[in-house]
Formats: C-alpha cells, sequence, structure tokens
C-alpha cells in the first residue's frame, strides 16, 4: 500500500521546486509566464540603478533580466525553490548570485539599500493571506524605493462563475493538476488538488497531493485574491500615490472580465 505523510511547510515545500519550471516555464503556464516576463522587461526598459524581484522562486524572470544586463538581486521565502535558481544561474555562467539571492520573508524582508524598481511577479501578493500582511509589504517595498522608484507586479481576479462558487463547499472534490518527472529520479510526479473558497474572507485553501514513487505527500496552500478597488486603497494607505492599472502585458487599458481578470500594476513611488 502506498504510503502517505501530511508536509507542515507550505510555499517552501521541496515538491514545488521538483516541478515548477515544467509547469511555469514548459507546461500550462507558459504562456502567461513569457506574457508577464514582457512586461516586466518592457517596464524595466530605460531604468538606471538596482532592481528587486520580490518571491523570485526559480529564477524564471530574474535570470532572464540577469541575461539582458539588469542589474537584479531577488529573495524567496523557499530554499528549495533558491537552490533550483542557483543550478540555473551556475549553467547559464552567472557566477556571482549567490551574493544576489537570498531566503527572505515577503513581509519583513531587508536590504541596506534602495531600488529603482521592485517586482512581484506571477500573482505572488496573493500568497500574503490578510490586508495586514499586504499592508505591511506594500509598505516595506516602499521603503526599499529609491525616490522616482516604481513597484511593479502583477496578478489575478477570480472568475465568480467559473472559479470561485464551484468550490465554495466543505467537502471538495480531488482536481487533477498535472503530471510531471522528478528531476532526481526520472519517475513520475502526478499532482492533484482540493480547493476550498471562503467569499467572505476571500480566501482560497489548497490541498495539495504529490504522488511519486509509491508515496503521497500532502501539502497545504492558502491564497487571498485583491478586486481592482481594494488594491488601490492598500496603495493609498501605504503611501502611494500615483499607478497606472493595465489589463495586458502590453498595455491595453484594464476593463475587467466575467473570466479570470489579468491585472498589470505599475506603481510611482
Amino acid at each position: 500500500m502506498p504510503s502517505f505523510r501530511v508536509v507542515e511547510s507550505n510555499y517552501d515545500s521541496r515538491w514545488w521546486a521538483l516541478i515548477y519550471d515544467q509547469w511555469n516555464e514548459e507546461g500550462d503556464r507558459g504562456h502567461a509566464h513569457e506574457r508577464e516576463f514582457q512586461f516586466y522587461r518592457r517596464q524595466l526598459t530605460g531604468v538606471s540603478g538596482p532592481v528587486l524581484e520580490a518571491a523570485c522562486g526559480t529564477g524564471s524572470i530574474l535570470l532572464r533580466l540577469a541575461q539582458l544586463g539588469c542589474e537584479i538581486s531577488g529573495f524567496d521565502i523557499s530554499e528549495a525553490m533558491l537552490e533550483v535558481l542557483r543550478r540555473k544561474a551556475k549553467r547559464l555562467g552567472q557566477s556571482n548570485i549567490a551574493e544576489r539571492v537570498s531566503r527572505q520573508d515577503f513581509v519583513d524582508f531587508r536590504y541596506e539599500k534602495t531600488f529603482a524598481a521592485i517586482l512581484v511577479p506571477a500573482s505572488a501578493f496573493m500568497m500574503l493571506t490578510t490586508q495586514e500582511a499586504q499592508l505591511a509589504c506594500l509598505r516595506n517595498i516602499r521603503d526599499h524605493l529609491a525616490p522616482g522608484g516604481r513597484l511593479l507586479l502583477d496578478f489575478y481576479i477570480p472568475s465568480l462563475d467559473n472559479d470561485l462558487l464551484p468550490h465554495c463547499t466543505p467537502t471538495p472534490a480531488l482536481e487533477e493538476f498535472g503530471d510531471f518527472i522528478h528531476p532526481e529520479t526520472g519517475k513520475e510526479i502526478a499532482v492533484t488538488c482540493k480547493k476550498v473558497v471562503d467569499l467572505g474572507e476571500q480566501t482560497e485553501e489548497y490541498l495539495w497531493y504529490f504522488a511519486h514513487d509509491g508515496t503521497t505527500e500532502e501539502v497545504p496552500m492558502s491564497a487571498r485574491w485583491i478586486y481592482k478597488e481594494e488594491f488601490q486603497l492598500l496603495l493609498r494607505l501605504a503611501g502611494y500615490s500615483s499607478w497606472q492599472l493595465c489589463g495586458s502585458h502590453d498595455g491595453q487599458p484594464y476593463v475587467g472580465d466575467k473570466e479570470m481578470g489579468l491585472t498589470y500594476w505599475v506603481v510611482d513611488r
């Protein structure tokens, strides 16, 4: 009988590090990832000075920007993700990566310098599951921006009909996520999940199941979605006064969508 155990960690589970690039760069999310990269590349054109990526993960964006000559640093809560980043950097010949990436938390990260731009790609801001944490993060980012610096981020607004309402149940169904290859064993990692939505708290609670070589591990994860007007209020409370909202990576106006809505933000310090 296959064994089963629960992993206490959340975003820093080693399982995400094992499959993330297969999903984000090569798999179902590949097109979305490429659009995100083009947004950040475009917004950083002409920016002079150091750049910081919050929640940089495996370096899917950070390493590509570095190859283009961007003076970029990054942090992530997951040491397993950062280890993947370091291996990728070594293959690319980026030898100074150790001094540019660190393991830090979203809310209380610290640097002794300020940045011309700070990036928060891939809806990572939604991993902050309370307004208090969101506001603290935005204030901390502002403190780390140089005068005239910019916060650049993107996140999605889920569809009420197609995403949220079907998951308002205490007994969620098991959903297929995808099959991946373990980079060390070469064996399949089958990923499924259960999801429960709380409309009042605007939270999504996940239980992810990673099945590999006769063992299944359960990894919890939480996220909180943010509506357009709510995020603008958070920006005001955090001390920002000027921003631009786009509905696409290439600067098209945001008009909302009955399906999942994508938002791209350019926020001036």
